[in-house]
């Protein structure tokens, strides 16, 4: 009976299990035995948890979504940009945009193609150490090793070693030649039979930045006389036909400032130096030809539109800015020496005016060369024989120029390291030229030596410098050296004689029109006319250095239409005020 039992249990237990087998619940059925409540739900079964991502893994398909974002950006870039297509810095290269103050050697593509052997940089290094503690027994012992260096090596191991930071590479010279492989295709085919100097770019920046070096990818614009001659619709042309060349320069062609095919491609080869690792770019020769007077009348520039030339080169410098933003570098431009005195690019019309072109670059190269100036230039008989007068006096009227900005660029000179006319440019006219800068407060600068071959004691501070504090304080006087009321009479003089720049320049910003020729019409139709004047004296403020209070003496006319009056005014008083280191005026006529 027992065994009939357990038979029974078994049987029934089996037929159970088939059962639930046939009909599996359902994940919301009531489990056996329980009744829900009315009104109630039955709660859903969990779904299995994800494990937390690190910031790690969150970080990396981030980067992952934008390089795919990036390989679809970059098919649209190609198809816009076709010839002159440059590739961005990939995704995860991509720096910040930083400004240095830098102070620069100049190499040229054939000198940055040796071979760089740290042994021997850190060889020559050390042996100008020696030479700067004035270690004279340390040096002779170390000569051997240090001269082993060649031209390149020398120069890293001066930056090494001295206050020297940076240094300018062609990438672009003089006859329009690149110097490195490039991947652009209209470079490449512009530089088909090219000879290139700097075998492998790559390696050589490498080697730069482990010596913390600067580097500055100079760009010879628009005298490219391998453009031209390989692309001559893209030069500047003759009226009567054909290629105009130029007399000052050999008798080459240069390309035309005002197309905008030379601008893509100097762009283009500016773009790829930034990928390749340079920290900026500097275009020199970023102007017209000089001769202007000769040659305006015979030539034509394709896509001119009746832009002035200052105008075409304020673009281009624009044009570059937005192009390059992408790639984080600084961007440069070198002018003539004398454009930190002349405006409105006058009388010389080669396109480069200090306040248009400052507005664009991070900062402004002046060629301040002592050899280029004539007889008169700062007052001075023969310009070449003294360095540090030059200097100082471009520098001052630089400062000035960048006064009337709202946001100047660095001022960066080109000094002069290279014998000209039997006056020999040794270690000391050259950091004479350093110093004078320095004293103003430009503490930037470039060594222009051709065959780059560098002495290093013009980069160890003098004993004078090292007891002395920069930039000098000028007490009362402002970088020009001029006083409150030196500001009030070259306004009124300028008022006076109709040179509105000086107008313009003795003005606060925020007290006229930011652009000038704006300005210039205000100041042409007014109905103010000065007569007479003379400042009388200036006060200090005693609680504000950079303030004082001008008096003067005036005689105006005013007209309004046919009726004229005269106002006379004794003891004005107008404020002056130190803006970047120049004093300006306010210049408030009593009409009473």
């Amino acid at each position: 009976m027992f065994k009939s039992v357990r038979h029974a249990i078994l049987l029934f237990i089996l037929t159970a299990v088939l059962t639930a087998c046939a009909n599996p619940a359902s994940a919301n059925s009531p489990i056996p035995g329980e009744v829900n409540e009315p009104g109630s739900e039955t709660p859903a079964a969990e779904e299995p948890s994800q494990p937390e991502l690190t910031e790690e893994e969150k970080a990396a398909q981030e980067l992952e979504k934008k390089i795919a974002e990036r390989e679809e950006l970059e098919k649209s870039r190609k198809e816009e940009y076709k010839e002159f297509y440059v590739p961005l810095v990939p995704v995860s290269e991509q720096r910040e945009k930083e400004y240095v103050e830098v102070r620069a050697l100049y190499a040229t593509g054939h000198t940055a193609g040796n071979e760089l052997n740290k042994e021997n940089i850190d060889a020559y290094s050390e042996y100008v150490k020696a030479l700067q503690s004035n270690d004279k027994a340390l040096a002779s012992s170390l000569y051997a090793a240090a001269d082993k260096a060649n031209k390149f090596e020398r120069i890293v191991g001066i930056a090494d070693a001295t206050e020297i930071n940076g240094l300018v590479i062609n990438v672009k010279d003089d006859n329009g030649f690149i110097t490195y492989e490039s991947d652009v295709e209209i470079v490449q085919k512009m530089n088909q039979n090219t000879p290139i100097p700097i075998k492998d770019v790559k390696k050589m920046l490498e080697v730069l930045k482990d010596y913390d070096i600067y580097t500055i990818g100079r760009i010879v614009a628009f005298k490219d006389k391998n453009f031209a001659v390989l692309s001559p619709d893209h030069s500047i042309q003759l009226k009567t036909g054909g290629t105009w060349l130029d007399p000052n320069s050999g008798n080459i062609p240069w390309i035309n400032p005002f197309d905008k095919y030379v601008w893509n491609y100097n762009i283009a080869i500016a773009k790829e130096a930034s990928l390749l690792g340079f920290d900026e770019i500097q275009f020199d020769y970023v102007r017209f030809p000089d001769g202007a007077k000769k040659y305006n009348p015979i030539t034509e520039f394709p896509g001119r539109n009746g832009r002035d030339k200052d105008v075409a080169i304020a673009e281009f410098l624009q044009y570059a800015k937005k192009e390059l933003a992408p790639y984080s570098v600084n961007l440069g431009a070198d002018v003539f020496g004398i454009i930190t005195r002349t405006w409105d690019d006058f009388p010389e019309d080669i396109g480069q005016t200090w306040i248009l072109m400052g507005e664009h670059v991070d900062n402004l190269a002046p060629m301040v060369y002592p050899s280029h100036y004539s007889t008169g230039w700062y007052n001075l008989e023969n310009p070449n024989a003294n360095p540090y007068l030059v200097v100082k006096g471009a520098m001052e009227e630089a400062i000035e120029k960048n006064s009337s900005m709202e946001n100047p660029p660095h001022i960066r000179p080109w000094i002069q390291d290279f014998d000209w006319q039997g006056i020999e440019y040794g270690p000391d006219k050259v950091r004479a030229q350093i110093i004078a800068a320095k004293e103003l407060g430009v503490t930037e600068y470039m060594i222009w030596n051709p065959g780059n071959v560098y002495d290093p004691y013009a980069f160890m501070l003098t004993e004078t410098e090292k007891k002395t504090t920069y930039p000098l304080d000028k007490g009362e006087l402002d970088y020009r050296e001029k006083t409150p009321g030196d500001s009030a009479d070259k306004y009124l003089s300028g008022m006076l004689n109709e040179r509105f720049s000086y107008m313009y320049l003795m003005t606060p910003v925020a007290d006229r029109e930011k652009d000038f020729d704006s300005y210039l019409k205000a100041m042409e139709s007014t109905n103010v006319s000065l007569l007479r004047y003379k400042v009388t004296g200036y006060e200090m403020d005693p609680s504000d250095k950079d303030k004082a209070t001008v008096y003067l003496n005036y005689k105006i006319e005013i007209k309004n239409g046919d009726v004229s009056q005269i106002v006379e005014k004794d003891n004005a008083q107008w404020q002056s005020v130190r803006e970047n280191n120049i004093w300006k005026i306010k210049a408030v006529f009593d009409a009473q």
